[in-house]
């Protein structure tokens, strides 16, 4: 019982102590410039995607040591029992959980057959291979399955706390492109507009991204599906190894001075392989562009590139690191993911603001 109280009195201890030093940072000054201090605080608020990205990273980073130490242990043990190493308990481990079917062998060969990996070995090569690809997946599922394991039966505890993604603030701009239907003229609000429609969604994208253009039929049918409650927003983040991204986004912006920046967006993506000077002229001239402000504009970029470098900064502060990147109301999506993965969180969000309307009523 006194180690008990011991142990609650040190815990209570450790808890206030830690509590007050999160106070204390939060309140620590970050940098001075002339003079003017900016706290922490202010750093965390207007950079939240990027402390939230160091944070999981480090989260991660214990999370892999732990199970590293887990294993060890756990290998250990068996060793001890076998009376053998701790490599050879592992190896009979896998062994024993570790099974490679003909037929899942005989069905991946088939399927691979013509990969340019397999091209110069000869059929028993192949098969030889193909095994050791699935013996090394088969051996992960099996650790995979005994650290699960040993995290429902309490054996294995990650104690630093996993941090919580962030809602973020991405709100629309007076700069932003924003869209309300599938149509590339639905630029008029239906239902409601900007920042009051019930579900925002703000694209981070680049034309040169083969990704970012398998991510438009799911954007069309969201458009669709949710007319009249979407308004979808498009921001520029050109990464710097595409070397067309800036002259592609400076030629949607530029076509964007003149009220067509949708009809620009698709010609691009529809054409991520023509993407020179003389294209985007081409394209300019077929979306019906003033051609002489149109050039001028390409000529003189410094406006257009502005605006740009504004997007990619507010990218990097909410922790866009490539592209797609998407925010529906806040919530973080990253990839070309499918339909339901943008649905889903559309639903909840609805959800919420019906659940919000109610208790307003009342």
């Amino acid at each position: 019982m006194r180690n008990a109280s011991k142990k609650m009195f040190w815990s209570l201890t450790l808890s206030l102590f830690f509590c007050s030093a999160a106070v204390s940072f939060a309140k620590d000054k970050a940098y001075t410039i002339n003079g003017k201090s900016t706290p922490v605080a202010d750093l965390l608020k207007d950079n939240q995607g990027l402390f939230y990205d160091l944070e999981l990273k480090k989260y991660q980073q214990i999370e892999m040591i732990a199970q590293e130490a887990y294993l060890k242990d756990y290998f250990e043990q068996l060793a001890k029992k076998s009376g053998t190493s701790a490599e050879a308990a592992q190896m009979k481990y896998l062994e024993d959980n570790v099974k490679v079917d003909d037929k899942e062998v005989k069905e991946t060969v088939e399927r691979f057959k013509s990969h340019p990996r397999f091209k110069d070995l000869t059929e028993k090569e192949m098969k030889e291979q193909v095994v050791q690809l699935l013996k090394g997946r088969s051996s992960k599922v099996a650790i995979d399955s005994l650290l699960a394991q040993a995290t429902k039966t309490g054996k294995l505890v990650i104690n630093y706390p996993k941090p919580i993604e962030p809602r973020y603030n991405v709100a629309i701009t007076k700069d932003d492109h924003v869209r309300y239907g599938a149509d590339a003229t639905a630029t008029t609000p239906i239902k409601c507009a900007g920042n009051d429609c019930p579900i925002r969604i703000v694209e981070y994208s680049e034309f040169q991204c083969p990704f970012c253009s398998r991510v438009i039929p799911t954007s069309q049918k969201i458009l669709k599906e949710y007319e009249g409650q979407v308004a979808w927003v498009t921001r520029d983040f050109p990464l710097n190894f595409h070397d067309r991204a800036v002259p592609s986004a400076v030629a949607a912006k530029c076509s964007s001075f003149q009220g067509k920046y949708w009809q620009m967006y698709h010609k691009l993506f529809d054409n991520q392989r023509n993407l020179s000077d003389d294209d985007f002229k081409k394209y300019g001239k077929e979306i019906g562009l003033d051609m002489k402000s149109f050039e001028a504009c390409l000529a003189s970029p410094e406006k257009a590139k502005k605006l740009i470098d504004a997007n990619f900064a507010s990218g990097q502060q909410n922790g866009i690191t490539g592209t797609p990147g998407y925010f529906i109301n806040g919530r973080r999506l990253s990839g070309a993911l499918p339909y339901e993965e943008f649905e889903k969180i559309i639903i909840e969000e609805l959800a919420q603001k019906n659940v919000a309307k109610k208790k307003n009523s009342k």
